[in-house]
């Protein structure tokens, strides 16, 4: 722990214990509250449990988790609390949870402020959104300075998104950080902009992130606001028409106190509804806070997945945490219970720190490791790893209470929010499909069913519906005037977004109202007004695009691709023919595993892997499928290798041979082309696998499809069954038209080629050098009922069908 962590530059007379206004908590709420107050012209004293952060002081050996990384291991930067229901992460430092959230600048849809308090709804709270969007200073992602370009992730993502048929709801988020001037040359990074290293939810130590300590903070002790940092408050007390704050000094181990006639509460949702809770049941000295104190906790719906090993080029560890939102509108439940629901999928960056924190709570950090960079630790087979971040709109109806410790513990049922949660893990794993990996879920999520939260919100309810709250809708708590709470604690209900602007925006709102009367002056604003101008808003944009949709396509209509897979084994020989000429005949099986992303429209790429057997060689195979283009039933592209010497590419077609209708041996032989490179030397060849009768009925029996339960599936299977064979039908029909056509004189056909007796023997004359000077004889079928006798002999090759 460095000094400048431990203590830094404090503005602090110790011997001043009165002031007008005290604000415990330094993070949104706190910060917003902070900067007002003292441009108002009132004393203030900031009250921080955490320590003053500076630029190059946050953590990064994550060998060990006693290394600044942990608040209950020398007051470091993450409180991880483990709420009985759920894990609560927050962070404790001079800025609060700005010091390591994701930046996101978001507004929630206007439907979320339908059941909130009269006069908190979006129009209303526009104003304050551009102003805390002016003192953050967001903009969209930057380009990356070493590169010029975006993070790869962030295309991938937007790939993504466009093959779930989401295009339109997938945009760039406002982000809180300074990037480089677009024009700055490529692989130069002025001071303090962003270097894309992945690592903001460990603190910007670059200082790029416009974070509430070098903003609102900033603003504030410019004024003159005092800062008393690693400062933690344990009860409030009323006197003598004020309240007296009492408070941990963590420097020396010893309690003091001070006094004001007016109090901010904006430690945390956690944490400022537990000091609530001690004050009233534990030290009695707000014993008449309501019964309904605890309630209305809410996670904002969150959700954390990650894509591993996917096939996608991500580079997860470049670029800011987030870069994309994707927003998702769906139906769950079914029948007459279905509620169409919108929830968001963001990227997450996952550097390299992440693993070795992993290891050393788990005890297995290798001693090996200790003195290796971060970068170098990490296996090759995680360095893809991606986080994706979900949220949406949760039942918020958790209970927080004390324990026997006096500590926070929360009541929470996952019943009534099962199928946002189905909903959030189906939408993960569409996305590892689609950038080609698979999704790895929560640790706590699999083994206990226990949720994790970023977005602590609620715990001190407002007035609402009739119903009497703690805290009225400016945030003042009932029966305590100058007691007022400014936090994500006092939010209504989860945003479904990045709840941080809406805590800034309402801490705008209610601090100035509560300013206007402590001055008596009803026009009072914040002085940066004047400056402020209403920006582009991107999730209002995808929000209105994603409603036109699906008024285009109907409430019902769920654009969520449902895939089909399947399993195809095929077998057959194929001719070799190495650099010095000579030839040889390989045996060669294909074990292939078929996903085509849309099972009610089979047409277009489908992804293939698999394991190729050439030879003695096994090969790992990688590829597409091309259902029905042009001339063809369907068109192969793999890649294989071996992971050391052997590699090479393999493409062929299923095509019509003949007859008036379609055959199932031209659905089932494929005839290949090969370009093997094996140790450095290239090999060419040719040949036919074909699927056997045995291999047929196991396609058959391997076939799956993605619904909502059995009946859901197997209506999907039969869609797909229905339009492939249409798709056959009309290629037949194709097919036979252009034999016709080039069967009248002065007439040619408008499609390729498609003989089996021309195609094979054309390409398999192309592959064997002329130079080949090998007797050999062998009758390699072909498809079609051909065969194609190789005849090489003397000077070149022969070649002729049986």
């Amino acid at each position: 722990m460095t000094k400048s962590a431990a203590i830094g530059p404090e503005t602090t007379d110790p011997k001043t214990t009165e002031f007008d206004a005290i604000v415990v908590g330094s993070g949104f709420g706190g910060g917003v509250a902070a900067a007002r107050l003292a441009q108002a012209g009132l004393r203030v004293a900031v009250l921080e449990r955490g320590r003053r952060w500076m630029p190059g002081d946050f953590p990064r050996d994550e060998t060990s988790l006693d290394r600044d990384w942990l608040w209950d291991k020398g007051q470091g930067l993450y409180d991880i609390r483990w709420l009985d229901a759920m894990v609560g992460v927050q962070a404790a430092g001079w800025g609060g949870g700005s010091l390591v959230y994701a930046n996101v600048f978001a507004r929630p849809p206007r439907e979320v402020f339908d059941s909130w308090p009269e006069g908190l709804d979006r129009e209303s709270l526009e104003p304050y959104y551009d102003l805390a969007a002016h003192m953050l200073g967001v903009s969209p992602v930057g380009v990356d300075p070493l590169t010029g370009d975006v993070p790869a992730r962030t295309r991938a993502m937007e790939d993504a998104a466009a093959g779930l048929h989401r295009p339109t709801g997938t945009v760039r988020p406002l982000l809180a950080v300074r990037f480089a001037d677009p024009g700055s040359p490529a692989g130069i990074a002025a001071p303090s902009v962003c270097t894309f290293v992945g690592e903001c939810m460990f603190g910007c130590n670059e200082g790029a992130k416009n974070s509430i300590d070098h903003t609102y903070l900033a603003v504030a002790e410019r004024h003159g606001a005092l800062a008393r940092t690693l400062c933690e408050v344990e009860r409030i007390a009323p006197e003598h028409g004020g309240y007296r704050v009492h408070y941990l000094d963590h420097r020396t181990g010893e309690r003091a106190s001070l006094r004001a006639r007016r109090v901010f509460l904006a430690a945390g949702a956690v944490a400022t509804t537990e000091l609530l809770l001690r004050s009233r049941d534990l030290h009695q000295t707000l014993h008449d806070l309501p019964d309904s104190l605890g309630h209305g906790f809410s996670g904002n719906g969150d959700f954390l997945a990650f894509v591993s090993r996917p096939r996608t080029q991500l580079e997860p560890g470049r670029g800011p945490t987030i870069t994309t939102t994707t927003i998702v509108d769906c139906h769950i439940g079914s029948g007459t219970r279905a509620e169409k629901v919108w929830f968001q999928v963001q990227d997450g960056a996952y550097p390299a720190q992440i693993a070795g924190l992993v290891r050393a709570a788990m005890g297995r950090a290798a001693a090996s490791d200790a003195g290796k960079p971060a970068g170098k630790r990490i296996s090759k087979r995680r360095d893809q790893t991606m986080a994706l971040l979900l949220m949406g709109r949760d039942s918020s109806d958790g209970v927080l209470t004390l324990d026997q410790n006096a500590e926070a513990r929360l009541a929470w049922r996952n019943r009534p929010n099962r199928l946002l949660y189905r909903a959030e893990i189906r939408a993960a794993r569409q996305t590892a499909r689609q950038l080609g990996g698979r999704v790895r879920l929560f640790p706590t999520w699999v083994f206990l069913r226990t949720g994790a939260t970023v977005h602590n919100l609620g715990g001190v309810p407002m007035d609402r519906g009739g119903r009497r709250g703690v805290v009225d809708s400016l945030g003042r708590i009932h029966g305590h005037p100058g007691l007022y709470v400014v936090d994500g604690s006092a939010i209504p209900a989860s945003t479904g977004v990045n709840p941080s602007a809406t805590i800034a925006a309402i801490a705008e709102r209610n601090v100035e109202a509560a300013i206007r009367d402590i001055l008596g002056d009803a026009g009072w604003t914040a002085p940066e007004r004047p400056h402020v101008r209403h920006g582009s808003v991107p999730e209002d944009e995808a929000m209105d695009a994603v409603r036109a949709w699906r008024a285009v396509h109907g409430a019902g209509y769920d654009p969520t691709p449902l895939p089909v897979r399947f399993r195809e084994s095929l077998r057959g020989e194929v001719a070799m023919i190495g650099p010095d000429g000579r030839t040889s005949i390989e045996r060669l099986r294909l074990d292939l595993a078929v996903e085509v992303p849309h099972g009610a429209a089979p047409a277009g790429l489908a992804s293939v892997s698999g394991l190729a057997v050439f030879g003695q060689t096994r090969a790992q195979v990688t590829g597409t499928l091309d259902l029905f283009p042009d001339g063809a039933y369907m068109r192969y592209r793999l890649r294989y290798t071996d992971g050391r010497r052997c590699h090479g590419e393999l493409t062929g077609s299923k095509v019509r041979t003949g007859g008036r209708m379609p055959r199932l041996r031209d659905l089932t032989t494929l005839p290949v082309s090969i370009d093997h490179h094996h140790g450095g030397a290239r090999h060419a060849g040719e040949g036919v696998v074909r699927i056997s009768a045995p291999g047929l009925f196991a396609l058959g029996g391997s076939l799956r499809a993605a619904g909502r339960g059995m009946p859901a599936a197997a209506a999907t299977l039969l869609r797909f069954a229905g339009r492939f064979a249409r798709s056959v039908l009309r290629e037949s029909a194709s097919h036979g038209a252009q034999r016709r056509a080039a069967a009248v004189p002065g007439t040619t056909s408008a499609g390729p080629s498609t003989g089996a007796a021309s195609r094979p023997q054309e390409s398999l004359a192309r592959g064997i050098p002329v130079a080949a000077a090998r007797t050999m004889t062998r009758a390699v079928p072909v498809g079609g009922g051909a065969r194609v006798r190789l005849g090489l002999t003397g000077g070149g090759p022969a070649s002729g069908m049986e």
